[in-house]
Formats: structure tokens, sequence, C-alpha cells
């Protein structure tokens, strides 16, 4: 048990569900881990709960309030790990997340990202089905991976970080693009453990309001584009055409999502997990 995991939790505003995150990570099977909490400037009682959750595996780290992106950068900046793991503070792990993730690393070190579905929780309960393989042009027109999926610290230390411009989300999937297409020969890797429960929300919560939000979404798929642009013309000559096939994706993948047959085949894959 060589390489240490370094777990990053940003919290902003998530004091209620911060000590259930952390006791999830405390409950991991594999105990080579830190975990590096990044308070994002909260206005709740975040602070005095993650002090309490300190010790010498746990440490603290308090910010203005300066969005997610940056408060993981800031997490794994302050990390010691050979690995990074990303968990919002209002999501816990699964018993055996790091075992399972780690034994992909021991086998190929050569691995570039391990993922897994995961579980969603609390206002709506049932399990994600992502694609095992997927393409590079695939990624450009929709993320295919959960934030909580594992990445060597090396490719952070490159220069491959969150974007801080992307304040208004899905700043986990420029990251990804960024990640895969530097290193497109490296292998991406699924495994069969849902390694964290994702916790859904009865209000709204940050990608479903993006996703409603017409100009947020124009203004994140723009700014992606534009820092992205050589890689977007080799799959999409045409940035016209690019939009238009990603408006129709999304309606085809919500009509599927939305269709009885789909529900119900969501039922008994969850059902026989």
């Amino acid at each position: 048990m060589t390489n240490k995991v370094s777990i990053i939790v940003p919290s902003f505003n998530h004091a209620k569900h911060l000590e259930e995150c952390i006791q999830s990570v405390k409950n991991q099977s594999y105990t080579n881990w830190e975990c590096i909490i990044i308070d994002d400037g909260s206005t709740d009682d975040t602070r005095s709960v993650a002090t309490k959750l300190t010790d010498d595996k746990i440490q603290y780290i308090h910010q203005e309030n300066s969005g997610v992106s940056s408060a993981r950068n800031q997490g794994i900046k302050a990390a010691t790990g050979d690995y990074i793991l990303p968990l919002d503070a209002d999501d816990t792990l699964n018993p055996l997340a790091l075992e399972k993730m780690l034994e992909v690393f021991e086998k190929n070190k050569d691995t570039l990202i391990v993922f897994s579905d995961t579980v969603y929780f609390g206002h709506i309960n049932k399990t994600s089905n992502l694609q095992e393989k997927f393409s590079m042009k695939e990624l450009l027109l929709q993320n295919r991976l959960f934030c909580t999926s594992m990445f060597p610290k090396k490719y952070f230390d490159q220069g491959i970080v969150f974007d801080e411009e992307l304040i208004h989300g899905f700043e986990d999937w420029e990251f990804w693009i960024q990640l895969i297409s530097s290193h497109r020969e490296l292998p991406i890797t699924k495994i069969d453990y849902p390694v964290f429960n994702y916790r859904m929300h009865p209000v709204n919560s940050r990608n479903n309001d993006i996703i409603k939000n017409d100009n947020k979404k124009e203004i994140i798929y723009h700014t992606v584009y534009e820092k992205h642009k050589a890689l977007f013309h080799e799959f999409f000559p045409s940035y016209i055409a690019l939009l238009n096939r990603k408006t129709f994706y999304e309606q085809k993948l919500e009509k599927i999502y939305n269709s009885k047959p789909y529900r119900i085949y969501n039922f008994l894959i969850n059902l026989f997990r």
C-alpha cells in the first residue's frame, strides 16, 4: 500500500452534509489517504464543522469565495498524494472506492482516469449508466465522466488545472477535455463499482440551473470552444454545425431518458445491482 490518494472536498455552505461526507472518507477500506477540505467562503457553519473534523489526515483550508474550480485547484496544490479524487461536500464515497480504483492503476501504471457509475440519492433515487468507452468527439459533445473520478496528480503539476473562469459550471467537463485530449493514447477505465453517491436536492442544482438557462449554456459552450478551438475544428469544422449537433444530441437524450421503456429498463437494472 504505497500509493497515496488525496481526496479534495470543496465546500460552499454544505455544513449540514460535510460530516457525513468526511465520515465516508474515514470508512474507506484503503487507508493511505489524505483529505483536504476547501471552504470556499461559506457563510454557514462550515468552518466550525470542518475544524472539528480535522486530524493528522484531514486538513482544512479557508479561502474567499472564488468558485469550485478555484477551490479544487487550491486543494490539489496542497495535496501530497500520488492520485487525486475530487468529492463534493454533499456527496459520499462508498467503502471500497479507493481500493477498487487503485487496483486499476496498480495493474496499469499508464491509466489516465478511473471512473464509475454513481448512485443518486435524496430527492431522486436511481443509478447512472455511463458508457464504458467513449471517443474524443463524443466528449466534446457532452461530459462523459463525473467529477469524482481518479487521476494521477502529476498531470495537474504539469499544468492541467480546473478553469477558474468557468464560474457558471461544467468546469469538470472542460478539465476532462484538457486531460484526455493531451493524452489520447492512455487508457480510461470504468469500474463496475459505484464509487460515490450523488445527493439530489429538492431545489435546483447548479447543473440543472445551467441546463435550463440558455444564456449560461451559451457562455459556457463559447468559453470552452474558444479555449479548445483547434480541437473542436478537428472533429467539427463548422461551429454552427457543432451547436446544432449539441442541441440535437441533448434533445435526443432527454427524449430517451423520459421514455417509458428507458425508465422501466433503469428500474430493472437498479433492482438487480
